[in-house]
């Protein structure tokens, strides 16, 4: 999960582990930054928790604590959220939309997969797969496609990690990705789509 710490307008996400859950309170790895161990005590700082369960969109916990707390002799970070989560769009910039068939080449998988790509942004991808990605491949995706529609043929090549997904009525599965590599070409690539709407 991602814990977002907002003071004023400094915003910091930092990634955190669950440990496990006691007395629906999630105890979380203890977290750092730059070696040292972070202290979320101040009431001064929201702090959002933003999750992912791979079966939907990310959901957020808004006001939570985040307190030290040793359980069974080891010490965690216990997280403490007051209200009920709700479904988040973590793309926050704009995204073009392709309807244009790509190849999707999973970690650990021979075989490249043939998909539609609905949407791109810089920093997320979603796209329609015939098949279900195993979750320990869901990290590992390598995809590409090439823009027939331009002047000369460009082929863009990027590297997701899948955040949720959705059974299809029709068969197959929608994904929606954040990217975490990605070709130079691609910020250019999209700044020139989005000048041609």
């Amino acid at each position: 999960m991602t814990i977002r710490c907002k003071h004023k307008t400094l915003l910091v996400d930092v990634e955190a582990h669950v440990a496990g859950v006691r007395s629906e309170v999630v105890l979380l790895e203890l977290i750092r930054h730059d070696g040292q161990i972070v202290d979320f005590s101040s009431p001064h700082v929201q702090i959002i928790t933003i999750y992912e369960d791979g079966l939907d969109m990310p959901k957020a916990w808004t006001n939570c604590r985040i307190q030290r707390r040793t359980v069974d002799g080891r010490q965690y970070h216990a997280l403490a959220a007051p209200k009920a989560s709700v479904k988040v769009n973590r793309r926050k910039v704009a995204r073009i939309l392709l309807n244009k068939p790509g190849i999707l080449k999973i970690s650990n998988v021979s075989d490249p997969v043939n998909i539609m790509i609905h949407d791109l942004c810089v920093n997320g991808i979603g796209f329609e797969c015939p098949v279900k990605i195993e979750e320990q491949d869901i990290r590992h995706l390598y995809i590409q496609f090439m823009d027939e529609d331009r002047d000369e043929e460009e082929e863009i090549k990027v590297e997701a990690r899948g955040v949720w997904k959705k059974e299809l009525p029709g068969g197959g599965f929608f994904y929606g990705c954040r990217l975490v590599n990605a070709e130079e070409n691609l910020g250019y690539y999209i700044a020139g789509k989005m000048r041609e709407t």
